[in-house]
């Protein structure tokens, strides 16, 4: 994805217009075409010269895309280069064990007196390079004692995309990069739309949600890394990834407010919108790891499970009070009692999420499902003001949600209606 100095978008009239490159220009096919080439033809070629290069395409390619911003749009292009980008040290020594002994045989030699040769001149110099070269059998280690700066490394793989695919990623990445600033976001999903695919990614990601059904189909509500206190570029990124995700699927319409150079803005896109492709085959593409199949694994492995056997998630359990839903991700049946419980696991939280959550739990006990959440405890808050209002319902971690806490969660009946008024 592109970093903050690459995005660029319009503001008209408090709606947000991310920059966005045709991809039937000629000017742009080509200058995408050129980048591509630049790479390819870099490989198993130093980093500081592809970046002297690429200076010099910005000079030259930059003004035909965009007088005064052409070299921003290059410079965004080559980041997503770069991530198709594989590097590697030219050596396998370690320079900087090389550089220490060069630096330690030097400063142990006799101090010369003035008026004579420098330091490391004629004999000298060959003596400490050859008694260095003796101990580590590199042949030239001047040419090695800077190789693990990051302009010496090599470019050992690329994977070139066609310039379609380049601009393509392009314009997406430029939206993602307006979401990085945003406090919150709706997605409204039409019945057509694969629900279930859109929340694969949002239970991925980890995402802050709410759902609701509309007489259309669903409307997904997503806290913005704005919105939280701490962990907010990571959540950003995340939030970034889930467009990718949106854009396999049909029909829906998105808002975001956005926080942008100071002012409050709007982002409006829908499955419609002109020059959004999706570069994800599928949810394996967003390379997150996932917290749920790491918790089927651990189950799989427990032994006594009291007669609870897994079942994989029911998909939606509306809740009409509320004008919510409840996505959980598992199910849990008893083969001697015949109950049924039900898991969702958390990915970012915060405390107020948490406690309208467990809120939404209690109204679906009331009619017949029981849910308990497990929540991550390295997101944090304050244990002690939670722990009244999410008692019997919430199952902290650390970073892996392990089979035995669940099974003692499953045990616990402290979903009475005596717990729930509290």
């Amino acid at each position: 994805m592109l970093r903050g100095e690459h995005v660029m978008a319009r503001l008209m009239r408090g709606r947000l217009v991310p920059h966005r490159l045709s991809p039937n220009d000629e000017r742009t096919r080509e200058v995408a075409e050129a980048l591509v080439d630049l790479y390819a033809s870099h490989l198993g070629k130093p980093r500081a010269e592809l970046e002297e290069e690429l200076s010099l395409l910005e000079e030259e390619l930059g003004p035909r895309l965009d007088v005064r911003r052409g070299f921003k749009v290059l410079r965004g292009l080559a980041k997503l280069l770069e991530e198709r980008s594989e590097w590697a040290a030219p050596t396998e020594a370690d320079p900087y064990t090389l550089r220490t002994r060069l630096f330690e045989l030097a400063a142990a030699l006799p101090e010369l007196p003035s008026g004579t040769v420098t330091l490391l001149e004629g004999g000298t110099r060959e003596d400490v390079l050859a008694q260095v070269s003796t101990e580590t059998g590199i042949e030239d280690p001047v040419a090695l004692m800077y190789a693990d700066r990051q302009g010496a490394q090599l470019l050992a793989g690329f994977e070139p995309p066609s310039a379609e695919a380049l601009i393509s990623r392009y314009n997406v990445a430029q939206v993602q990069g307006v979401l990085y600033s945003a406090r919150d976001l709706s997605v409204d999903l039409g019945r057509e739309a694969d629900t279930r695919l859109v929340f694969h990614y949002v239970k991925l990601l980890g995402l802050i949600y709410t759902l609701e059904p509309t007489p259309k189909g669903h409307r997904l509500h997503l806290d913005g890394p704005l919105s939280l206190f701490g962990g907010t570029r990571k959540y950003g990124l995340r939030l970034a990834k889930l467009l990718p995700g949106l854009l396999l699927t049909a029909p829906w319409k998105l808002h975001a407010n956005v926080s942008w150079k100071g002012q409050e803005a709007s982002l409006e896109l829908n499955s419609e919108t002109p020059s959004l492709t999706s570069h994800y085959k599928g949810p394996a593409d967003v390379g997150e790891g996932d917290v749920r199949e790491a918790f089927h694994k651990a189950w799989d492995r427990a032994k006594d499970k009291g007669g609870w056997e897994i079942e994989e998630g029911t998909g939606v359990i509306p809740v009409p009070p509320l004008k919510v839903a409840l996505v959980p991700d598992f199910a849990f049946r008893n083969a001697t009692t015949g109950e049924r419980v039900h898991l969702e696991i958390l990915g970012f939280w915060s405390e107020r999420y948490l406690v309208e959550r467990v809120r939404l739990l209690r109204e679906a006990a009331k009619r017949g499902h029981r849910v308990l959440v497990a929540a991550p405890e390295s997101l944090g808050a304050s244990t002690g003001t939670l722990a009244q209002a999410t008692r019997g319902y919430v199952i902290p971690f650390k970073s892996r949600l392990d089979a035995k806490s669940v099974l003692a969660a499953l045990g616990t009946q402290d979903t009475s209606e005596a717990t729930m008024e509290r």
